[in-house]
């Protein structure tokens, strides 16, 4: 692959840093904090799989919509890319100046553009080619948001996409003739990625490493 002919579209949660690690933690603790929660449910909650039960049957009461709407309005503090998504993208602003970066994410646009402060992606994405589902009223499930990037670049080929949700990162893609490249789960995702899909979900690529995009 000819990065210097490219186009690269990147997922945002769980590509370019993890979300659980990072995002939800910072949540988290704020529910905590609101909630009065005590340290060693905090902890359970961070480190668990569905802290809304942790939280609940440690005797909080609080209802799912109350849990969410505090989670969703944690004022996020800086967040650090991946280490290898750092260097990918420094080595593409500094060695590949002419190769376009677009984001597409799914997602609430303020809290997906909180994310995007809180990582400093503007250092590496031009806000007209960040597209955020709520924004355009399309999200991955369909072909839009992909069909949306090529249309502002008036370029069908040369188009790389790459995620970590083989539920719907990589479907549209594959019928719209994008190379598409999968991030393997380093075992802290958020969504699996041992489930059945058909073929044309599989990404073409599987990497451990975001740098390794630069020798495929």
């Amino acid at each position: 692959m000819d990065i210097s002919n490219c186009i690269l579209a990147f997922d945002l949660d769980d590509t370019l840093y993890s979300e659980r690690a990072q995002y939800a933690r910072q949540c988290l603790q704020h529910v905590a904090r609101q909630l009065g929660v005590d340290a060693a449910t905090e902890a359970a909650m961070i480190s668990g799989r569905n802290p809304y039960d942790t939280l609940t049957q440690s005797g909080v009461s609080v209802s799912l919509d109350r849990f969410k709407e505090i989670y969703r309005s944690a004022e996020l503090s800086p967040m650090q890319l991946r280490p290898d998504a750092a260097l990918l993208l420094r080595t593409l602003r500094e060695d590949y100046p002419q190769v376009p970066l677009y984001l597409i994410t799914d997602g609430d646009s303020r809290r997906q553009r909180a994310k995007i402060a809180a990582l400093g992606l503007a250092d590496y994405f031009a806000d007209p080619r960040i597209i955020i589902s709520e924004e355009i009223g399309h999200d991955k499930h369909s072909p839009m948001p992909f069909v949306h990037a090529m249309a502002r670049e008036n370029r069908a080929d040369g188009w790389v996409y790459v995620g970590d949700n083989i539920r719907k990162d990589f479907h549209y893609p594959n019928l719209l003739g994008w190379t598409t490249i999968m991030l393997a789960d380093d075992g802290s995702n958020v969504h699996s990625q041992s489930v059945d899909v058909p073929a044309d979900y599989r990404p073409q690529f599987t990497i451990k490493s975001l740098t390794e995009i630069l020798c495929l």
